[in-house]
Order: structure tokens, then C-alpha cells, then sequence
């Protein structure tokens, strides 16, 4: 947690200006689009995700980047499990289960390893470039703070768990809030004067 925390998550100037950069990022890029026919929920998605990739990985991309797009479909496919089997498998017999848990199974496993790829190919990265007085991200941080300690396999395991979380489930808050704030006009500006009075 600490790590984290050194890296820019939770209340710290270094998380809050990553956050207000990739705002920035985004307001700019929404500008330049000039038109009206815009898909919000991708593009707070691809946001979110850089700022998870920045504060992990010291990296940002361009919000119509290919790698970001195919990037945030591999966690969508990790969570992405058919209704239809997940209801089977809570109300089936087990031996009906058990077949379905055989298609279901590896295609998880084989979104995890993709994902996971990733995730070790940029630790290794990290540690090949690694500068220890000057730890540019949370991958930095944890392998200074570990030392002789430091295993690849854990550090890839939390890496993952970590990320997992905030880039789907906070980018779906984040659009639940300005859908809220579309229909409710007034919450928004109770929450825009809210925001003038800390800006002040």
C-alpha cells in the first residue's frame, strides 16, 4: 500500500496531478473532435485506463491508440462471461456444470495470461531500466522497497489484482455519475458550486 500511495494513488499531489492531467487529456481531445456524435463511455474508459497504466507503468497513450483500445477489451473480456452460462452454472446439476465449466474455464484462464503477459513483459522492462533513486511508478517503487526480496511472480499477481478493480468498476462509476448528473441538472450544480468554493 505504500507503494501505491508513493506512486500517486489515494490523496497525495502526485495522484491528484495525474488525475487533472489525463482530465486535461481528455477535455482537449473531446474539443478537437468538433462534432456531436461522441462515445463518452469509451473514451472515461480509455482515461481511467491511462491514468492506472500511468501510475503503474509510467506510460500514457493517445486516447484512439490501438494498443489502449485492445488493451481495456482484454479486461472486459476477463469479466465478460456469457449470462446465460453463468446461470447455468449456478442452477444446473453439477454434471451439467462440469461441461460447462470446461468451455468456460480455459477461455478465462487464457484471457488472465494474456493480461498477465503484459504485466511481466513490462516488469521486466522495469527492472532491466530500473534507476533506484528515481522510481518512476509503483513497479519502481515495489521493486526498491522489496530489495533481495523481490519476487516476479508476486509482483505480477499484484499488479494485476490492483489494476483490475480500477479500471473497469471506477470507469463504470465514473459513467454512472455523469449519466446522474445529465438528468439531474441540479445535483450538478450543487456539485460544480461545490467545486468553485475548494477551487477558491
Amino acid at each position: 500500500m505504500s507503494c501505491l500511495r508513493a506512486s500517486g494513488s489515494g490523496p497525495n499531489k502526485l495522484g491528484e496531478e495525474n488525475i487533472l492531467t489525463h482530465i486535461d487529456y481528455l477535455t482537449e481531445y473531446i474539443l478537437q473532435l468538433n462534432c456531436l456524435d461522441i462515445d463518452l463511455n469509451s473514451l472515461i474508459l480509455q482515461t481511467n485506463t491511462n491514468i492506472i497504466l500511468k501510475t503503474f507503468f509510467n506510460k500514457r497513450f493517445a486516447l484512439d491508440d490501438q494498443f489502449l483500445k485492445d488493451f481495456i477489451q482484454q479486461w472486459k473480456n476477463f469479466v465478460d462471461v456469457d449470462g446465460t452460462e453463468m446461470l447455468i452454472c449456478n442452477l444446473a446439476p453439477m454434471w451439467l456444470v462440469k461441461l460447462f465449466a470446461r468451455k468456460l474455464i480455459p477461455r478465462m484462464l487464457h484471457n488472465v495470461e494474456v493480461l498477465r503477459d503484459f504485466f511481466r513483459k513490462e516488469i521486466d522492462e522495469h527492472i532491466r531500466t530500473l534507476d533506484k533513486d528515481n522510481p518512476r511508478d509503483f513497479i519502481d517503487m515495489y521493486v526498491v522497497s522489496q530489495g533481495c526480496e523481490f519476487h516476479l511472480d508476486q509482483l505480477t499477481g499484484n499488479a494485476f489484482m490492483l489494476c483490475a478493480d480500477p479500471i473497469l468498476t471506477v470507469g463504470s462509476a465514473i459513467q454512472w455519475v455523469i449519466l446522474y448528473f445529465t438528468l439531474f441538472q441540479d445535483v450538478q450544480k450543487m456539485m460544480q458550486d461545490e467545486i468553485d468554493k475548494v477551487c477558491m
